[in-house]
């Protein structure tokens, strides 16, 4: 049974099945995601941008990001991090592959772009920790909506199927543990779970 991991900083996840973040730094063999987190935006950003723009037609850079907003860690300002953002949103587009976004506290910041960009591409808030109202109106809006280690349970039970992901993040759990934890908060098994997963997976065409 394939358990899909959308989002891990683990070396050492399966490389058939999880996008490992490698932030800016270009890595072969495995399925990787390419971006600036908000947490380490500095003044030479623009320049390390350009550097993530030379691999992210790779076959092996499977999603754009993580990138987003932060109002509680980021040291850039919050123009300057929704900027990246919208740079991060538009090469999404160019090189047709998903976006995974870090939100925190910058729901109204990204629904912004989203509605200017109007993209085509999957926008997957990674690590989605917040109420069953966030929920409701971030997959409304269109984004997939990722579910990690912690998580609001009555949040998980409320995500329609046809918009839910699953990942490790920065956990030292497994996946499996992780699909079981969602599994429960849903009142499904592992195995209904995983076919979710799967179908999702297969629409956003990241991992399979």
């Amino acid at each position: 049974m394939l358990l899909f991991d959308i989002h891990t900083h683990n070396l050492q996840a399966d490389h058939e099945t999880a996008i490992l973040d490698c932030g800016t730094a270009y890595t072969t063999g495995r399925r990787i995601s390419m971006g600036i987190h908000p947490w380490h935006i500095n003044g030479e950003w623009e320049k390390v941008f350009d550097s993530i723009k030379q691999y992210c037609t790779h076959t092996n850079v499977a999603a754009i990001g993580e990138c987003g907003i932060d109002k509680l860690h980021s040291p850039a300002s919050i123009e300057v991090q929704k900027e990246l953002f919208r740079a991060h949103a538009i090469l999404a587009e160019k090189v047709k592959k998903p976006l995974i976004i870090h939100c925190v506290k910058g729901i109204e910041e990204i629904l912004s772009v989203r509605k200017e960009i109007k993209p085509v591409q999957a926008w997957i808030i990674h690590s989605f920790r917040g109420k069953k109202e966030e929920a409701k109106q971030l997959t409304n809006a269109g984004f997939y909506l990722s579910l990690g280690e912690k998580f609001n349970s009555m949040s998980a039970a409320s995500i329609p199927a046809g918009r839910l992901l699953v990942e490790t993040d920065d956990s030292n759990k497994g996946i499996s543990d992780i699909y079981c934890t969602v599994s429960t908060a849903r009142n499904c098994t592992v195995e209904e779970l995983q076919a979710i997963i799967t179908g999702n997976i297969k629409n956003i065409g990241c991992l399979l």
